[in-house]
C-alpha cells in the first residue's frame, strides 16, 4: 500500500515556519508579546477626538506583560505599575545587553511604567531600555529615534520644550497631533555616560503634567522649559 507522506511533511513545514519566525526575548516573560512599532505604540495612546482623554491602569493591557500590580511609590507618592513591552523602530529592535549575557542574541524588551495620582487614572507613561538592553552604542542609539516612525503613522510632532542639562544630557518635548485624535505630549530624554548612551520616552496626556515634570527635574527652575 502506498504511504501518504503529505501530512507529516506539512507538519514539519509548519513547525519550521514557526521556529523561523520565533524570536527569543529578554526577559523571557515577554516572549509571548508581539513586537510593536513605536509610532503605532504612541498612536494607540492618543484618544479619539470625541473620546474622554483618560488613560487607566488597564489601557492597552494586551500589549504588555505586567510584573506586578499597582503599587504606591513612597518617594513620589504616586501610584505606578511596571511591566515589559516589545518595541521596534522601523523593524529595528534592541538586543539584550552583553552584561546580562555575553552570548545572548535575544531581543531586549522595553520596560514600561504607568503613573497616576490615584489608582484609577494614569497621566504619564514611560518606556526605557536600561534593564534589558543597558547602555547603547552611538549606532544603536541613533536607531531608536522616534521621527520616521511617527511620520509613518501620520503623527505630526512639534517641539515645544527643551531642557539642556550638561554634556550630552537633555530632554526635548513634542506636542503630537494626528487626524481624529486628541493631542498628547512626547518627551525624549537623552543621556550619555562612560558606559554609553541612552534614550528614554515619556507620554503625557496634558501640558500641565509635562510642565510639572520640567519644574521637578530642573530643581524648581521655572525657566527650564525654553520654548513654551
Amino acid at each position: 500500500m502506498k504511504k501518504n507522506y503529505a501530512l507529516p511533511l506539512l507538519f514539519i513545514l509548519i513547525c519550521y515556519s514557526h521556529n523561523a519566525n520565533a524570536v527569543d526575548v529578554y526577559p523571557k516573560q515577554a516572549n509571548s508579546l508581539k513586537s510593536y512599532e513605536f509610532g503605532q505604540f504612541v498612536k494607540d495612546y492618543m484618544p479619539n477626538a470625541n473620546a474622554p482623554k483618560v488613560w487607566s491602569f488597564n489601557t492597552n493591557d494586551s500589549k504588555i506583560i505586567w510584573d506586578k500590580g499597582i503599587e504606591r511609590n513612597e518617594y513620589t507618592k504616586q501610584f505606578q505599575k511596571n511591566g515589559y513591552i516589545r518595541i521596534n523602530f522601523d523593524n529595528y529592535s534592541l538586543q539584550e545587553s552583553s552584561y546580562n549575557n555575553p552570548n545572548s542574541k535575544a531581543e531586549a524588551a522595553w520596560g514600561i511604567s504607568y503613573y497616576g495620582d490615584n489608582t484609577k487614572n494614569v497621566d504619564t507613561i514611560s518606556i526605557n531600555h536600561s534593564e534589558a538592553a543597558g547602555m547603547l552604542s552611538i549606532s544603536e542609539n541613533g536607531k531608536v529615534k522616534p521621527f520616521h516612525s511617527l511620520i509613518k503613522n501620520a503623527i505630526v510632532y512639534k517641539p515645544v520644550c527643551l531642557y539642556k542639562m550638561f554634556g550630552g544630557n537633555y530632554s526635548i518635548a513634542y506636542e503630537l497631533s494626528s487626524p481624529d485624535k486628541k493631542n498628547i505630549y512626547l518627551l525624549e530624554t537623552n543621556s550619555e555616560g562612560s558606559g554609553g548612551l541612552s534614550t528614554f520616552y515619556d507620554l503625557f496626556d496634558n501640558k500641565e503634567k509635562l510642565l510639572e515634570y520640567f519644574f521637578d527635574v530642573s530643581d524648581k527652575n521655572e525657566n527650564a522649559c525654553l520654548i513654551i
